[in-house]
């Protein structure tokens, strides 16, 4: 299988939104987020994420989303990998694998020197996967509270 790892262009956004939902269940969740977003988004000059895809024949099979923050314990820039998520049916291909180097690049370009993720803790091959490619755990727990309705809040 030949894969195509690229910039998510607005062209992506019903597909992308898929796989945003099918990765929201996985993770037993839900994604609010709509194609309009997502073209937005990507319609962006500065858009608040880069979103890489993972292409098979013009189906996209994966995606990873990467943003940037600042750390004020070591007074720098860093990048978040918000989502990284492969479709059931190409696991094990090793496409995750190429998203993750992937936007270790965009990274690694953007002048950052390190990058941080989260998965839930039973997502046991998720956690291999990221010991195998040098990530660290780190035990915290995560905490959310939503201070106005998420659809208001843009």
């Amino acid at each position: 299988m030949t894969v195509l790892i690229r910039k998510a262009l607005p062209k992506d956004a019903a597909q992308l939104l898929d796989l945003i939902r099918q990765h929201a269940l996985f993770e037993r969740a839900s994604a609010c987020v709509t194609e309009a977003d997502l073209v937005a988004i990507l319609d962006a000059r500065q858009p608040p994420t880069h979103l890489i895809v993972a292409e098979d024949e013009k189906t996209l099979i994966g995606y990873a989303a990467l943003t940037f923050d600042y750390a004020l314990w070591t007074a720098g820039r860093f990048a978040h990998l918000d989502c990284l998520f492969v479709h059931e049916t190409a696991r094990g291909q090793g496409i995750g694998k190429q998203l993750f180097d992937h936007v270790g690049l965009v990274a690694e370009e953007a002048g950052v020197e390190r990058m941080e993720w989260q998965t839930p803790l039973r997502n046991l091959d998720a956690i291999r996967f990221y010991e195998r490619e040098g990530g660290l755990g780190q035990p915290k727990m995560r905490f959310k509270k939503h201070v106005r309705s998420p659809k208001t809040a843009r």
